[in-house]
């Protein structure tokens, strides 16, 4: 009981922590002028066409950037269907009930699905967040990745990642929905214990540099590379 009671403390120590993290990082981006933004996704942009791992990527997923407060991915996106590669963006929907008692139930979960085409891309409808979104109608005919590696498949080459806030030890802070986190989960049991390579893009307001850095628990996976707006790139040793 007693460890039970610590786990519970520590869990929501953790919780509150991100919290105040997340309501931290929200106060700094209120105050980034848009052309900043746009400014450092152009050298974000830069520093990720000049990786071997971009360049040799054939299958990528990116995540489609709201209006404001992160690094937009449009460029990203139409580089990646310029040079000929497969293109899979964020699909969330409706979760099916958990198959083990020691899963976590989750009200919505995200899957990466491809887009046909720049067309296709560019006649995607918004969301309530801003969020270019596939309808559901749609999902017959896009593939979807983690289905292909169940197959045997070839899955994804690298995923672009964001988040609200980064360390320098590529650690992540995401929006509290755990997505990306129980996404990476699902991948790396479906692919045998491998995952692409994951870069986490990000303004210089969302780095964090205390001594502690970001808050994270054991469901939270670092990213193998972070991409920053002021032209600096950081690897996870």
């Amino acid at each position: 009981m007693e460890s039970v009671l610590r786990r519970m403390s520590t869990n929501e120590a953790l919780r509150e922590a991100k919290r105040e993290l997340r309501a931290l990082i929200a106060r700094k981006l209120d105050t980034v002028d848009p052309r900043s933004v746009q400014e450092q996704s152009r050298i974000v942009f830069k520093l990720l066409s000049q990786l071997p791992q971009y360049q040799q990527a054939r299958r990528i997923s990116v995540y489609l950037s709201m209006p404001t407060g992160e690094i937009d991915t449009v460029p990203i996106v139409e580089d990646a269907f310029k040079q000929g590669k497969q293109v899979f963006i964020p699909f969330t929907h409706k979760a099916v009930p958990a198959t083990s008692s020691d899963e976590e139930p989750k009200p919505s979960i995200m899957d990466m699905v491809s887009l046909h085409s720049l067309e296709d891309y560019q006649g995607l409808k918004r969301n309530s967040w801003g969020i270019p979104t596939p309808t559901k109608r749609s999902l017959d005919t896009r593939k979807n990745c983690i289905e292909e590696v169940k197959a045997g498949e070839h899955g994804l080459d690298l995923i672009v990642v964001p988040g609200v806030a980064f360390d320098g030890a590529c650690r992540r802070l995401g929006h509290g929905k755990g997505y990306y986190d129980y996404f990476f989960k699902r991948y790396h049991e479906a692919a045998g214990g491998k995952l692409p390579f994951t870069v986490g893009v990000a303004l210089q307001e969302q780095m964090i540099d205390t001594p502690t850095g970001v808050p994270v628990g054991d469901k939270d996976w670092p990213m193998d590379m972070i991409l920053v707006g002021n032209d600096t790139s950081i690897s996870r040793e």
